[in-house]
Order: structure tokens, then C-alpha cells, then sequence
């Protein structure tokens, strides 16, 4: 008889931010922001499953049809560049659920079914980590036969990883501030559809914050804060009035390193997108439109052009 591994499988979203400010850096290095994310609905899969090794290895493979998918097509991207080593976010998530809980009676496999693009903006990284943190609370229960460790858990696990990480395990849409972790739920009156763009190559986002304090060094840096009506236009559901509400201040430093973003931006104002903006740190491009229709005739439109695109709902 073959024995049955045990397996358990989750997925986060991917996101975007339809409003980003960042404040002047702290003592820490850090910033201050006032996020608004959004979850879409693309996001990243998890598969954890005890094995008869030792420690814990990784596979990643792209999801058909997604952006990372594309990006492969087109030969702008490998999935060598995801580490599977104990540098990976996810393995970093796991290894931090499994100190809850006995030592597992054997290794851990994790596969990452990736269609955020890789230092996209679009928290890909910090979606493996939830994902992993959500499948290897439920593997390391069942082996252990102990309680799963609970919301508040798992969420502080998140804060511990990074400041995308407990978004990307809640979704929804969220407020964060501090350094992004400190979330308020907020609500979308109704689905908001968008046109996703992947560059040909990733953004580091210290790099990116780096260049927005040298753009910003001769300047008075305000404290970040949302505009006072984005969450009552956001609530009404009414995205031709949300448009002109969407602003990101890391937009900036990401064209001043990838320029060629610019021409990404201009494309889906000259297809009538009602905004364009870059998703956090980028270099991924978001297109808000008006329906799903829109959405897929913009995505047509872009990949003909040779760019990778993906129509999407959120959150």
C-alpha cells in the first residue's frame, strides 16, 4: 500500500495600493504610511506536506494564465530568481508556526504556485508568507493533533514577517498605517475592476523608498494621511469618482528608476482607463476601468502590445 502524505494547501491574495503616503524616514529607517489596500483577485497557493526527509524545501511553479506566466512567455522573468532557500518569506512563515507546535516527525515541503509577479508591488512575497502561515498551522495541528493556533496568532506571526503580511492573510480592503501593519478594515460598495501590468524587471523596495527621500530631501515631508472622503467614495462604490481620489508618493521614485514606466501609465489613459497608477513600490502598473467588459477589452488591447496584462476584480 502507498503511504498518503499529508498535505494541506491555502492562498493569499495579491494587492494593490489604490492610495499610498509615505512620511518623512524615521530613526529606524522606516516610514510612517497611510496605505489603502485592496485585495485582487489573483494571488498566490501554498501547498505544505510533511515528508519522509529532513528540514524544509520549496518548488515554485507559475500559475497558467497569470501574469507570472506571461512574464515566462516572454523571457522577462525565471523562477530562479524565487529563492528556496530559508531566505523565502514563506519558509520563513512556516518555520515560524512550527515553534508553536512539537517538532514535525519528519521534513516539510512547500509549493509555491506563483501569479503575483516577483518584486511586482503587488506584496507576492508577503502573499506566500500568509499562504504558508495559514497551511502549516492547519499541517502542524493535524500532526501534532494540537489546536490550530488561532486568528490573533497567526496575525501576530504576520507582523513579525513584514508589513504586508497580515494584509495579505485578512484581504478585503484595509487602511494600514505605522509602517503598514496596523490594519482597519474598510468597506468597498462595490467590485472595482482593473487591468494589471507586469514589468520586465522587479523593484527593490528599499531601493524605491531610497530614491522618494533623495526626490523629497529639500522638502517639508507632512505626516501621511488619507484624503477625508477616499473611504466614503470607496464605500458608494462609484469608481469614476474614486479615480481622481487614487495617488501613490512612492509613484515618483519608481519612474525615476524604471522610466519606461511612464509609457505604461500613458497607455491606459489613451485607451480611456479611468486612472493609472503604480501598485506600492512597483513596477507593476494598475488600470482602473469601469466594468469587467472594459477590463478585458484593456488586457486584450495591452497584451497585443507585447505587455503581460490580467483583468481582475477587487477586492
Amino acid at each position: 500500500m502507498t503511504a498518503v502524505l499529508l498535505t494541506e494547501r491555502a492562498g493569499a491574495p495579491g494587492k494593490v495600493n489604490l492610495f499610498f503616503a509615505a512620511g518623512p524616514p524615521r530613526s529606524d529607517g522606516y516610514h510612517d504610511v497611510a496605505s489603502l489596500y485592496c485585495a485582487v483577485s489573483t494571488g498566490e497557493t501554498v501547498t505544505a506536506t510533511l515528508t519522509r526527509g529532513a528540514g524544509t524545501t520549496v518548488g515554485v511553479a507559475a500559475v497558467p494564465g497569470s501574469l507570472v506566466a506571461q512574464q515566462l512567455d516572454r523571457g522577462t522573468f525565471s523562477l530562479d530568481a524565487v529563492p528556496t532557500d530559508g531566505s523565502n518569506l514563506a519558509v520563513r512563515a512556516a518555520e515560524a508556526v512550527l515553534t508553536r507546535f512539537p517538532p514535525l516527525a519528519g521534513g516539510l515541503h512547500l509549493q509555491l504556485d506563483k501569479a503575483v509577479p516577483v518584486a511586482g508591488g503587488m506584496g507576492g512575497g508577503s502573499a506566500d508568507a500568509a499562504a504558508a502561515l495559514v497551511a502549516v498551522n492547519r499541517l502542524a495541528a493535524r500532526v501534532s493533533r494540537e489546536p490550530e493556533l488561532d486568528d490573533d496568532a497567526l496575525l501576530e506571526l504576520a507582523a513579525g514577517l513584514g508589513a504586508d503580511v497580515p494584509f495579505a492573510l485578512t484581504g478585503g480592503a484595509a487602511v494600514g498605517t505605522g509602517t503598514g501593519s496596523r490594519l482597519r478594515p474598510v468597506a468597498v460598495g462595490a467590485t472595482l475592476h482593473l487591468v494589471l501590468v507586469a514589468a520586465e524587471a522587479g523593484l527593490s523596495t528599499p531601493a524605491v523608498y531610497a530614491e522618494l527621500d533623495r526626490l523629497r530631501a529639500d522638502q517639508d515631508v507632512p505626516a501621511p494621511r488619507l484624503p477625508g472622503d477616499l473611504e466614503a467614495v470607496l464605500g458608494a462604490g462609484a469608481a469614476g469618482e474614486l479615480a481622481p481620489l487614487l495617488a501613490n508618493d512612492l509613484q515618483a521614485a519608481a519612474l525615476s528608476l524604471a522610466p519606461q514606466l511612464g509609457p505604461v501609465l500613458a497607455a491606459g489613459a489613451a485607451a480611456g482607463a479611468l486612472a493609472s497608477f503604480v501598485s506600492g513600490s512597483g513596477p507593476t502598473v494598475a488600470h482602473l476601468v469601469a466594468d469587467a467588459a472594459a477590463a478585458e477589452d484593456l488586457a486584450d488591447v495591452l497584451r497585443g502590445q507585447g505587455a503581460p496584462a490580467l483583468a481582475v476584480r477587487a477586492p
